[in-house]
């Protein structure tokens, strides 16, 4: 994470929106002062990367009526920073194996197989009890394996969602 302050040289104070395109920031420099002795620049602290990018990108900061006075990195992540999160592979699911050797071929091949046999189980209709997590997935279940009924969630309510249960011979335990 990285600490910036950013100054406004010859003044002691100034509040105002900063834009970059089409996003806005509203800043406050304060603290600078003049004095017989010297004169201390309005300035403005912030760790948030986003107000960051906003004011490098701004045509103030361009044109240099603000500046960058002092960068300083510390330890940790702003919550607003950008991460990129990658996406897991099956290879990566089924534990540390190469993608090169036939193991991870088998795996890939027994993690596929489990899936399609638990969904399989979960949406046979001979035992007419499907196991869902709430009742809002089970509206979807009969929206997805019903379409030709052409429920919706809000059909789905109260006691239609009893009669669209008996009609099609399906009951949800939810758990």
């Amino acid at each position: 994470m990285t600490i910036k302050t950013y100054a406004i040289h010859g003044l002691s104070e100034w509040h105002g929106d900063i834009k970059a395109g089409t996003i806005s920031v509203r800043v406050s420099f304060t603290g600078g002062t003049a004095s017989p002795s010297g004169a201390l620049p309005a300035y403005f602290m912030t760790k948030d990367p986003v107000t960051q990018f906003v004011i490098e990108n701004s045509k103030e900061y361009k044109n240099g009526f603000i500046r960058l006075e002092m960068q300083q990195t510390v330890a940790g992540e702003h919550p607003r920073m950008a991460t990129h999160k990658p996406t897991p592979t099956p290879a990566d699911v089924a534990g540390s194996v190469t993608p090169e050797s036939d193991e991870a071929e088998e795996v890939v091949e027994e993690v596929v197989e489990k899936t399609a046999a638990t969904e399989e189980t979960e949406s046979e209709d001979n035992g007419n009890v499907v196991k869902v997590a709430t009742k809002g997935d089970a509206v979807e279940w009969l929206k997805e394996h019903y379409p030709e009924e052409g429920y919706t969630s809000v059909k789905l309510r109260g006691k239609a969602f009893d009669e669209a249960c008996k009609k099609h011979g399906v009951e949800f335990e939810i758990g």
